[in-house]
């Protein structure tokens, strides 16, 4: 899988670059994390590399690492890192590029420490977003 930091239109290769540099929501809050959670961080560094060696996706999400949300938010995906933990879990909304194979766009992250998301909102109002700039040409 490749990866893109929504609303960056560089692809983010996981061998070369640190994701704590990338830019948007997601890379926000990945160089938080990198600062006050290090031991976290290193975990969603670790997890994007084993991701980005992969072409499907249905592993992770027969395992829970990956979930998808339903129906009604349309296209919308959720890595949880770690799947489960007392400390909090990592969790990177993302949709698949509409152009692109084995493109995924990271559209918002959050630290979580409830069960219920807290971003999942704004994360369907980026997912939206995301599709307008591709149906108008701006981003593929």
């Amino acid at each position: 899988m490749k990866f893109k930091f929504f609303p960056n239109v560089q692809f983010f290769e996981a061998e070369k670059a640190d994701p704590k540099d990338e830019t948007g929501d997601v890379g926000k809050e990945i160089k938080d994390l990198s600062r006050h959670r290090l031991d976290l961080y290193l975990r969603v560094k670790s997890f994007l590399k084993v991701l980005s060696t992969v072409m499907d996706l249905s592993p992770f999400l027969l395992n829970e690492q990956i979930y998808k949300f339903p129906k009604e938010y349309d296209g919308l995906y959720e890595m949880r890192i770690p799947k489960q933990a007392k400390g909090g879990v990592f969790r990177i909304y993302f949709c698949m590029a509409i152009n692109e194979i084995s493109t995924l766009i990271l559209l918002c992250a959050e630290l979580k420490h409830k069960k219920e998301p807290m971003k999942l909102g704004t994360a369907f109002a980026k997912l939206k977003q995301y599709r307008e700039l591709v149906k108008q040409g701006v981003m593929q």
